[in-house]
């Protein structure tokens, strides 16, 4: 057994906080891919430890009565991007949900867009995460 995963909580404000840290780190990673690259091996690899932890940690979120949605179905036959990751398809779906909104929040607050609507990005990434976690340290 490895060690255990970081709490969601902890993931998702790490990813902030190295983000903000480093934004021209976080762009060459998220940003817009450049047309026709394609990332060695060895980046590749890199992602697919980063969506495992991802996975890992949204298999700690409590599981709920909700049914399988169409989107969870259809994850049943698409998920050669969790790379082999045994997880079931629920926390398939919810780890998706999880990476793509918060790294909706902190893509939007890196490139400005945010700037005139006087808010605080920060709270919109707690209540994100809160959203996604609800009742998790």
């Amino acid at each position: 057994l490895g060690p255990a995963p970081p709490p969601p909580t902890a993931l998702a404000h790490a990813l902030r906080d190295w983000a903000l840290a480093a934004p021209h780190r976080y762009f060459l990673i998220y940003g817009t891919p450049v047309p026709g690259y394609h990332a060695p091996d060895d980046i590749t690899v890199i992602a697919s430890e980063i969506m495992a932890t991802v996975l890992d940690a949204c298999a700690e979120l409590p599981d709920g009565d909700t049914p399988l949605t169409p989107f969870d179905e259809y994850l049943e036959d698409h998920r050669a991007w969790a790379d082999g990751h045994p997880a079931p398809t629920p926390v398939l779906h919810r780890a998706l949900t999880f990476w793509t909104r918060l790294h909706g929040v902190v893509s939007l607050e890196l490139a400005g867009h945010f700037t005139g609507m006087e808010f605080d990005p920060g709270q919109l990434f707690a209540a994100e995460l809160n959203d996604l976690t609800i009742g998790i340290p």
